[in-house]
């Protein structure tokens, strides 16, 4: 059997991943390994006859005697310790020792085989440290935590084998009992304190450990499938829903779910849940409160109206008597004159028709109700409008001309409220009209004024300036057409400037208007727009 020479152990003890160290039982090395030499930093050469306490300069778990007395003892030993690596850092190595012993049973060898574990430790020691930052953060912020495993729910979208490219959104808002059922598969793993103060529970056993389905109303299931669908392609989601306590009542709740790329490995989504059940009570007071204002408003301008509104009923009651004492002179006739009658009640009827229309307004306005938002037709409002303030217009001889585009599209919103805001405009400029002791020959109710001829015909240079916040005439549907009618048209934009950045914001407005005369370059806060060519 062919035997094998120092040289030859040697290769083959090179040929192994771990550090091998022979030591005799004076520390005396006689044996080192490739391995050895990579993670220690000696060579062969260099560790070979030295004595390793006084090379290495080990750091033990335990005193050094304690743990020769367990290696005569048990014949071996294992733990981890640190050393002096050549480079003058520490290496912590995890290591077996073994003892050898001669013929005689005396210990002659201590055989030693070691790991470096120094990355994986600090690796450990940084997991656990951002582990306890998380946990403290899980626990401190003012915010209710849950963890929750979906893997459950992965598996059941799996089990759908639905095709690639299929409405996964559009099967789950069709089969709510599938939703219901992926609510019981999300099981909660753990919560912080401010999740059980906000579920109403005293300890986490009552919520760790169970699902989410008891907690989530049906009429928030429409947020969950968004919440599911969302985090199969992004990371995170957040949107105000309304949940269930432990006791059912009602919890209005900002919710924002989140998954990290390990989350999603392990099935984890962390949902973060803020109380503004607090606000939106708020919300509904000052809405309540605003509707209030307005119907003081209403019934405010009402009381101003009062002798129009008296003017406008008695003028159809007149009618009515009229032609009612009409009637009655035809139906004394020996001959009926039954076209005329008809007549008469025709008008009769429109007159009552429109007193009703008169009340029916009276009422709108003077009502108490929640705005109700629908599409309002601008023109016949304004006629309305006009119709309404008759009496006050013959009171302070103003004529009315309204001047309406024929496609004026329709408008969102409440009409009562817009009905009031155009008796509020009207009765303002009357009132005005009349205290300044001015002439004017109509109040004009513009909807739309086209100067597209007139902006074609211009040939000097013009500088169109828009401010990008104006709430009035707004900047996409204004400046950018404007420039591109006119032959030298430069448009400059003012980020965040109002309708009356002339007045509001002269010291911006001004040195630009000077240096576009002069041909000179504009301010940094004017940013140059691209008009909008418009055909001649």
């Amino acid at each position: 059997m062919p035997s094998l020479d120092r040289a030859s152990a040697s290769q083959i003890l090179d040929l192994v991943h771990d550090a091998i160290i022979v030591r005799d039982m004076g520390g005396c090395i006689l044996q080192w390994n490739l391995a050895a030499e990579q993670q220690y930093g000696w060579s062969r050469r260099e560790a070979l006859g030295q004595n390793l306490r006084d090379l290495l300069r080990c750091a033990h778990p335990l005193p050094l005697p304690a743990i020769e007395q367990q290696l005569l003892v048990s014949g071996g030993w294992e733990g981890e310790f640190g050393r002096l690596a050549r480079h003058g850092g520490t290496v912590l190595a995890a290591a077996r020792w073994a003892l050898r012993r001669d013929r005689a049973g005396r210990p002659v060898h201590i055989v030693e085989t070691s790991r470096d574990i120094t990355e994986r430790r600090k690796a450990e020691r940084a997991r656990r440290l951002s582990e306890d930052r998380y946990r403290n953060l899980f626990e401190a912020l003012a915010v209710a935590f849950c963890e929750v495993e979906f893997a459950g729910v992965r598996r059941l979208i799996g089990s759908l084998g639905l095709p690639g490219g299929s409405d996964l959104r559009a099967y789950m808002l069709e089969h709510r009992a599938f939703v219901r059922e992926m609510m019981k598969q999300a099981i909660i793993s753990d919560v912080n304190e401010k999740a059980l103060v906000l579920f109403g529970a005293s300890r986490k056993s009552q919520i760790v450990g169970g699902d989410l389905e008891p907690y989530w109303p049906a009429a928030s299931e429409a947020l969950f499938v968004e919440a599911v669908v969302t985090l199969e392609s992004q990371r995170h989601y957040s949107a105000e829903t309304r949940l269930i306590t432990r006791q059912g009542e009602a919890l209005e709740v900002l919710l924002t779910a989140s998954r990290s790329p390990k989350s999603r490995q392990d099935g984890t989504v962390l949902l973060g849940l803020i109380d503004i059940g607090d606000r939106i009570r708020a919300q509904d007071t000052v809405r309540r409160l605003q509707a209030d204002f307005a119907h003081a408003a209403r019934v405010s301008v009402l009381g101003e109206l009062t002798a129009s509104i008296a003017h406008e009923v008695n003028q159809p009651l007149a009618a009515i008597a009229t032609n009612g004492e009409a009637a009655l002179h035809w139906l004394a006739r020996e001959e009926l004159a039954i076209d005329e009658l008809r007549a008469i009640q025709r008008r009769i009827i429109a007159d009552a028709r429109r007193a009703a229309d008169i009340v029916q307004r009276v009422r709108s306005m003077a009502q108490r109700s929640e705005p109700e938002r629908a599409a309002v037709d601008v023109k016949a409002l304004l006629e309305e409008v006009v119709l309404f303030l008759g009496h006050d217009l013959q009171a302070h001889d103003v004529e009315v001309t309204m001047l309406v585009a024929p496609a004026v599209p329709a408008v969102v919103g409440d009409r009562t409220q817009l009905q009031q805001v155009f008796v509020n405009l009207a009765l303002n400029a009357i009132q005005s009209m009349g205290a300044a002791n001015a002439h004017y020959e109509c109040i004009k109710a513009f909807s739309e004024t086209d100067f597209t001829g007139d902006l074609k015909q211009i040939e000097v240079p013009v500088l169109v300036a828009h401010g990008t916040d104006d709430q009035i005439v707004p900047y996409a549907d204004s400046a950018p057409l404007s420039a591109g009618l006119l032959k030298q048209g430069t448009l400059q934009s003012y980020e965040g400037l109002p309708h009356g950045m002339l007045s509001t914001n002269p010291e911006i407005l001004n040195p630009d208007l000077l240096a576009f005369i002069r041909g000179e370059p504009l301010s940094a806060q004017a940013n140059a727009g691209d008009a909008i060519s418009v055909p001649a």
